[in-house]
């Protein structure tokens, strides 16, 4: 099928080839005005779209039609001996209420009509085929390729067909009760499986956010089954999932950047090498700034806290600080991303200051503390928490966790002079491997000076002396600046002082910088700099 999309630069467009084509791009950018005109200027396919606002009110029970007319009510909203009028006019007004971009689609009814009216028609030809001596005669309703499909992908449920009717059970239960008290996940998969199943042949069937009411876990199996059950179609999705627009095979993804004006869009197809990157779809996705951190999302206490102190910014996870590093670098200098800011915080992990700086020029930015859980331990930190509880005398907390986090170093101020010194000398050797070298003999003499230069017992003593001068001088802020354990934050007891855990004590900190008053917005303030500011 050859799809014509919105003109680019005065040119037509079309999509050839392709088992689906699937919009994504930032909340207002015109996906689904798109989407709608594509519907309307393709008049040699039949379309069937299902808009992302519609009612998914099954009913308890519907009876049987004529078919033609099921159909055309399903299809079009209204039916009529004007097929050409039907078609156009009559769909946008009786489907769509002459608003077919925020119209309230409410379908359910007429779809359970149409499969009932089949399956009921299908039933007559059956029983007079066989009752006519043909015993192999067989004729597969949508209602029973909709259970299975469905049962597929909801396996802990049964459905039933009954006269005018769906029943569902629980697979471990006796006993039936009405389709239409089913979950909206269960009531949304069987909509959209009859749905697609119901569009003509050859159709292009467009699916307005086919992740509504689902679970991840069965969005992809879902629509695999439905692709595969429909071969002879198109399927256009327009997504915000960009995991699921990934998985989609031999689809052509369009980046939709803005809606201009009447029939006029701002986009770009993706090649393949685009569509595969997670990253960079989940970029074009938003119209937000873009913030690289470490750790994963979910779990990641980096995530959680930047997200709400730089809540300008799309903060987005990576696995570790060299993906960070090399992300910001690659997209920060693409020209597909010149209208945003691309940029990283990752831990300091025994950088010098030079190297800290160095990092800084490419919008890569290094916290003033070691670990993202000592700044928690900040005193601006403790101060709000104190004064949200009502403390009394927050200096003596924070001077309970300065003498405590100099007496943690001091305790263990040999491993850490050690992390010091691997740290020196793995820069040092990464120097030498890496130097640039016209002959074999010079890159040997590179690698032999690496053991004849690489004194690693000064080093150590250098790294040692350094610590011991930050315990006698009791330097507070340094001493968070070198420390890299994640056992310092339990070991100043500083959640203690509230009769909290450490890890209650992070959440209430990460809903303070949450809080639009007073002690929120300070803290909020007071935190960014010692991250970035702005």
């Amino acid at each position: 099928m050859k799809i014509r999309i919105p003109d680019l630069n005065g040119q037509k467009q079309y999509i050839e080839n392709k088992s689906s084509i699937v919009l994504i791009g930032a909340n207002g950018a015109g996906k689904t005005r798109m989407s709608v005109w594509i519907d309307e200027n393709n008049p040699e396919y039949p379309v069937h779209r299902v808009s992302a606002q519609k009612s998914l009110n099954m009913p308890q029970i519907v009876r049987p039609t004529e078919i033609s007319t099921a159909e055309e009510e399903f299809l079009y909203g209204t039916t009529d001996t004007d097929k050409k009028w039907l078609y156009s006019y009559g769909k946008k007004n009786r489907r769509w209420g002459n608003a077919p971009e925020t119209f309230l689609l409410n379908d359910y009814e007429k779809l359970m009509q149409y499969l009932v009216t089949e399956e009921y028609e299908k039933a007559i030809e059956y029983r007079t085929e066989h009752k006519s001596g043909a015993a192999d005669f067989d004729n597969v309703t949508r209602l029973e390729k909709i259970k299975e499909i469905w049962e597929n992908v909801i396996s802990h449920r049964k459905l039933k067909i009954s006269a005018g009717k769906i029943e569902v059970s629980n697979c471990l239960e006796n006993g039936y009760y009405n389709g239409s008290e089913m979950s909206d996940g269960e009531r949304a998969v069987f909509y959209f499986i009859g749905e697609v199943l119901c569009a003509k042949e050859n159709s292009l069937i467009i699916i307005d956010e086919p992740e509504n009411h689902l679970h991840k876990s069965i969005l992809p199996r879902l629509w695999d089954a439905v692709e595969k059950e429909r071969e002879d179609c198109v399927f256009l999705y327009i997504t915000h999932d960009l995991e699921f627009a990934r998985s989609r095979m031999q689809s052509q993804i369009i980046w939709v950047k803005e809606f201009e004006k009447e029939n006029q869009w701002q986009y770009e197809l993706l090649d393949d090498a685009d569509a595969s990157d997670g990253l960079k779809l989940e970029i074009l996705g938003n119209r937000q700034n873009v913030l690289l951190v470490e750790g994963t999302q979910t779990r990641s206490i980096d995530k959680k806290l930047y997200s709400k102190l730089y809540p300008e910014y799309n903060v987005i996870s990576m696995e570790s600080c060299n993906a960070v590093i090399q992300a910001v670098k690659t997209y920060g200098q693409t020209g597909q991303l010149h209208y945003m800011k691309v940029k990283g915080i990752v831990d300091r992990d025994r950088r010098s200051d030079s190297e800290v700086e160095k990092l800084r020029s490419q919008n890569i930015f290094v916290p003033k503390v070691a670990e993202v859980e000592s700044l928690f331990l900040l005193p601006e930190v403790i101060e709000a928490v104190a004064q949200k509880q009502d403390k009394e005398h927050p200096e003596e907390i924070i001077r309970k966790v300065k003498e405590r986090t100099i007496e943690f170093l001091s305790t263990h101020k040999n491993s850490q002079a050690l992390l010091f010194t691997q740290q020196r000398c793995l820069n040092y050797i990464t120097e030498q491997v890496s130097t640039k070298a016209s002959t074999m003999e010079l890159y040997k003499n590179n690698l032999n000076n690496i053991h004849a230069n690489l004194n690693v017992e000064e080093i150590y003593t250098q790294e040692l002396s350094i610590i011991d001068k930050i315990i006698s001088e009791k330097d507070f802020m340094f001493a968070l600046k070198i420390i890299n354990d994640k056992g310092l934050l339990p070991d100043t007891k500083l959640p203690n002082e509230f009769g909290w855990k450490k890890e209650y004590y992070i959440d209430y900190v990460l809903k303070l910088v949450s809080k639009r008053d007073e002690v929120g917005n300070r803290l909020r303030e007071n935190m960014r700099r010692y991250v970035f500011e702005e």
